[in-house]
């Protein structure tokens, strides 16, 4: 090769470089949380599962559970992590393997969070550490005072951040004990500062906000009184955690949202099915409280798909069914706009008891059921104290049901066979809804998995005067076992009722919930989520119509709880990666089809440079993208967007809003097409290139077409309504523009 050819190469090797994109990197989203596993049985009884978990899922991240006491990973081996969560019950022995370890995730880039130290001054093995100790906090960005200050009298805070801390109650009276640690000058930000008078005084820095990570004083991140289970957040872990992990730069995966509008569901668990109704005037007519559910709300509220799951030995004639609990199932799910699920065959109430799977574990008990699998059960009422076991789990038996041994097998498998031999045609079992403590050991779920359906229930989100607190709001499922398990979005009538045992009326308040949950930020999807029990007396009745008129009266999106369980698995899936400055692409999301920007206000959709894009909508500061779901790997690309009152102008016709699902969109230099499905009547608002007239053709299933045309404003949004005969069948809408303007 001579050497003009040879630099000719090398120009253009040169040249091709320069114009190639920013290289493709997965931004990571994990976080890995370490716990204690001799304090702790389980990772969800954890308070990083029990309070950080959700605010943590809110800013896009996924929480991964180790126990400290096991290997630490290698950093190079976990580059999906993006940092490291150590909370104060976290106890060790020796934190020099830790502090070595910590110190590699550190230098790795990733981002460190500790909530609380590693012990006080009486410790007389850390005093001895102290050197290593030091070396630690002032690679977070700290410095140590060595000292451990137990006695507050003469400590006063000096400064505390409102964006940080006194978020939902306000530091001050006592202040807990605390070690002195102070920001090293440039390597971070104190959100709560504390200034013990002396000669000299000296200040310690509490909330810590560092380039690295964060520091909370132990005690200083909430408060918890025991005696009354009070909790409330000191800090503002929205802002913390989403400064300390730096995740203004992370689109976050949204499982609120869909097309642009508040995901609904609703499912109905099996209990009281065939108890009998005391409502007039049906009472004393053998009315089941299952018929008074199908009659007075299923039918009652058609735009609204619900779930309905019956416990199979509720309904089989040979358990504890009838021939009338039979046929009250089969019209239910009958039903177009109930969706099929189960509850269980037996009902257990504890399932780590069955795990081992040994069912001679029950014979104890067996005396106690009606119909038990060996012997006769005693008929006498059981007592509270008849067994030691109700005084450790609340119940007196491990399950409602024993007329056969305990089988995984038929609890799962055996109970959705049943209940799909009652459904009609085209309609088959889609979700698994776990009953008792809600707490399914590994093989039962994966149980699910291998059959194909959705699994949900557990988490019991209250947001209200009795529950003041996001501490209360649970995350969006828990890992266990390597199996997922996908919790409801909110808690349902038994927490508002006492068990089922007084102030009947109490599922009402769960629309403060509702709405607590929308705003000032929106967190959870509306679910409405009861017991067929709820039939049985009249103002447990108009607690659930209450809650769906107001669902009624919001702007939802109706979806089935499979599909949202389905959303939610999608979440902990998808990964996203940075192609462009402002250019993600997102797969293996699964259902889930929004991506939510925070403080995003002037920030718009670039439909030009994106791919896979439905639509936009800016709510509460942030922007929400709508992702079509025929895309597998969708591409977002954001631009600058000037006036924030009015939806971004743009050549691509693009959906703000439906509450009926959108996808496979075509657009074409003079029409745009997509199909669409939902419950009740579908409503839209497009955003369009121009004012004018618009030519809406919509074709159902048989390939009838209907025609509407549509004047659009100066505003250019598109608004128009589609019926559909059948709820949840695609229909195919094609839309002609650049009519003759208006």
């Amino acid at each position: 090769m001579n050497k003009r050819l040879l630099f000719t190469c090398w120009l253009l090797l040169l040249l091709a470089v320069q114009v190639q994109p920013l290289c493709a990197r997965v931004i990571p989203r994990t976080i890995l949380a370490l716990y204690d596993g001799r304090s702790v049985a389980e990772p969800r009884f954890s308070a990083i599962h029990r309070l950080a978990e959700m605010p943590l899922n809110h800013l896009g991240l996924v929480v991964r559970y180790h126990d400290i006491n096991e290997p630490l990973p290698l950093p190079a081996s976990i580059p999906e992590v993006r940092g490291v969560l150590v909370w104060e019950a976290v106890q060790m022995e020796d934190p020099g393997d830790f502090i070595a370890w910590a110190g590699e995730i550190l230098d790795s880039g990733k981002r460190l969070i500790m909530v609380g130290g590693f012990g006080s001054e009486d410790d007389s093995e850390q005093l001895s550490r102290e050197e290593l100790i030091d070396q630690f906090w002032v690679k977070l960005g700290l410095r140590s005072g060595d000292d451990w200050i137990p006695l507050t009298y003469k400590s006063k805070i000096v400064f505390r951040d409102p964006e940080l801390v006194d978020f939902e109650r306000r530091v001050g009276g006592v202040l807990p004990g605390y070690e002195r640690l102070s920001v090293i000058e440039g390597q971070g930000y104190s959100g709560l500062k504390v200034r013990q008078s002396g000669d000299p005084a000296t200040d310690s820095d509490l909330v810590v906000i560092t380039r690295k990570g964060g520091w909370i004083a132990s005690g200083y991140a909430y408060f918890h009184n025991e005696s009354t289970d009070t909790v409330q957040w000191y800090i503002n872990p929205f802002e913390f955690f989403r400064r300390a992990l730096t995740t203004d730069e992370l689109p976050k995966p949204d499982t609120t949202t869909l097309a642009g509008k508040r995901i609904f569901f609703s499912h109905i668990d099996g209990d009281g099915w065939n108890n009998l109704t005391e409502i007039y005037p049906y009472r004393n007519r053998g009315i089941l409280a299952s018929e008074i559910v199908e009659h007075e709300i299923i039918e009652a509220y058609p735009e609204l798909p619900v779930t309905v799951a019956p416990i199979a030995g509720d309904i089989d004639p040979a358990w504890h069914g009838s021939r009338k609990s039979l046929r009250v199932a089969r019209e239910i799910l009958a039903l177009p706009q109930v969706e099929a699920g189960s509850h269980t065959y037996s009902h257990p109430f504890d399932w780590g008891f069955f795990a081992d799977g040994d069912p001679d574990k029950e014979r104890p008990f067996l005396r106690f059921y009606s119909r038990p699998w060996q012997g006769k059960g005693a008929l006498r009422k059981v007592g509270k104290t008849d067994s030691v076991y109700y005084k450790k789990t609340g119940y007196v038996t491990p399950r409602a049901y024993a007329v056969k041994p305990f089988d995984l097998e038929l609890e799962i498998e055996g109970a959705i066979r049943f209940v799909n031999s009652l459904l009609p045609q085209g309609k088959k079992v889609q979700v698994y809804q776990w009953s008792g403590d809600t707490n399914p050991f590994p093989a039962a779920i994966e149980l699910t998995r291998k059959l194909g359906v959705r699994n949900i229930n557990g988490g019991d989100t209250r947001l209200d005067r009795k529950y003041p607190s996001y501490g209360w709001v649970s995350p969006l499922g828990q890992m266990s076992g390597g199996q997922l398990q996908i919790y409801a979005s909110n808690s349902n009538e038994n927490t508002y009722t006492d068990q089922w045992s007084e102030q009947f009326f109490g599922y009402r308040h769960l629309t403060r919930t509702l709405n607590n949950t929308e705003t000032p930020v929106r967190i959870k999807p509306m679910g409405v989520y009861y017991h067929m029990y709820s039939g049985q007396k009249l103002s447990s009745l108009n607690a659930v119509r209450a809650n769906l008129d107001y669902a009624r009266s919001q702007p939802i999106i109706p979806v089935t709880t499979s599909h949202y369980a389905a959303i939610a698995e999608g979440f902990f899936t998808t990964q996203i990666e940075q192609t462009g400055e402002r250019q993600w692409r997102i797969n293996n999301r699964q259902a889930l089809q929004t991506l939510r920007f925070d403080h995003a206000l002037f920030s718009a959709v670039d439909f030009g440079d994106s791919h896979g894009v439905v639509g936009q909508y800016h709510y509460q500061g942030s922007l929400y993208v709508a992702l079509d779901q025929t895309v597998s790997d969708a591409v977002v690309a954001l631009r600058d967007y000037g006036d924030s009152d009015r939806e971004p102008d743009s050549s691509f016709p693009y959906l703000i809003g439906s509450n009926w699902r959108v996808w496979g969109v075509q657009r074409r230099p003079s029409s745009f097409s997509f199909e669409t499905m939902g419950f009740g009547k579908g409503k839209m608002i497009w955003r369009v290139p121009q004012a004018g007239d618009y030519v809406i053709s919509v074709t159902n299933k048989s390939g009838e077409i209907r025609r509407q045309t549509v004047a659009v404003s100066e505003e250019k949004q598109l608004h128009f309504a589609i019926d559909s005969k059948v709820p949840n069948q695609t229909v195919q809408i094609h839309i002609d523009y650049r009519q003759e303007t208006v």
